[in-house]
């Protein structure tokens, strides 16, 4: 299964935007999401009980694609406050197993870890 890979903007289910950008790696004209990028305050931040919601960052990421030697974020990729991304760059792709905190090969016997580099991104995608 592929997924739509994320740039600075991209937007969780909540709203809240990816920040951090990788410079030298651009989608659609777009920086992409730096790897652990924070993740702009969204709804409940600011209400009790809600702090997460107000220093979120992305997790998961491809194990197998990489962008500046770490891994790509895409879509379904889980943020700390437990949104997934909902928006990315629906013409660039990425497949293969997740590292955790988003998409996943079900029933995969493929290693989660990084000993498959697949993909090294290190120029710009257009």
């Amino acid at each position: 299964m592929t997924f739509p890979i994320v740039c600075v903007g991209d937007a969780n289910a909540a709203g809240g935007l990816a920040m951090a950008p990788r410079p030298t790696v651009i989608a659609a004209g777009r920086p992409l999401a730096a790897f652990a990028s924070p993740v702009s305050p969204h709804p409940c931040c600011g209400a009790p009980g809600c702090d997460i919601h107000c220093v979120a960052v992305i997790t998961g990421g491809s194990a197998t694609v990489l962008a500046e030697g770490l891994p790509v974020h895409r879509v379904m990729d889980i943020d700390t406050c437990a949104h997934p991304r909902t928006t990315g760059v629906p013409n660039v792709l990425v497949g293969g197993p997740g590292l955790g905190g988003g998409p996943s090969v079900i029933g995969s016997t493929a290693n989660p870890g990084l000993t498959n580099p697949g993909l090294n991104v290190t120029g710009g995608i257009t």
